[in-house]
């Protein structure tokens, strides 16, 4: 737990204020409202998604390079590496499932607030659409996974069974990379 708080402290104290400084100020060397942007264009970054993502994934990959894998579900605790993988206890279905149904509550405010003024040039449309395609898209997620995790366990096992494990992961990817891909 000391090793997580020391890694959230550096990111949240030096690592993620350059980033944002660079695309979000008027004189970051990212943005596109510098006079002088990094090689003549700049970049927008539409509700903070490239910002987040950017960091946290950089960050996610440079973590997992120094970490490795776990100790004790592929090698033992003086790494010497097992014969078969330790499996993991399951995990709470209904909280996974309450948790990508806030999340995806939470777009509604997150996605379509993210335009700032509903009367500026007839913004009200763009929300609109902002929230269809956050209806829609999690949705579609839904009803995909599921269809395929049956498909794929059909064939496998030869029973039809419904995963709403899958449903809720592929929910919250789904939307919220249709919503990235709709801002473009």
């Amino acid at each position: 737990m000391t090793a997580y708080l020391a890694y959230s402290i550096m990111l949240a104290a030096f690592v993620y204020p350059v980033v944002v400084h660079s695309i979000w100020s008027p004189q970051g060397f990212l943005s596109a409202h510098n006079p002088n942007p990094l090689w003549g264009s700049g970049m927008v970054d539409f509700a903070g998604g490239s910002v987040v993502h950017l960091t946290g994934g950089m960050t996610a990959l440079i973590a997992t390079t120094i970490l490795g894998p776990r100790a004790g579900r592929f090698y033992d605790l003086r790494g010497e590496v097992l014969e078969e993988p330790r499996e993991f206890t399951g995990h709470s279905l209904a909280l996974q499932c309450l948790g990508t149904f806030i999340l995806w509550f939470g777009w509604y405010g997150f996605n379509a607030g993210s335009i700032i003024s509903l009367t500026l040039d007839d913004n009200y449309l763009v929300v609109s659409h902002i929230a269809i395609n956050t209806t829609l898209s999690a949705a579609a997620g839904c009803v995909m996974s599921l269809f395929l995790s049956t498909i794929v366990g059909v064939h496998f096992t030869g029973e039809v069974t419904f995963n709403l494990q899958y449903a809720s992961e592929f929910r919250f990817i789904h939307s919220y990379t249709l919503f990235e891909i709709a801002t473009l």
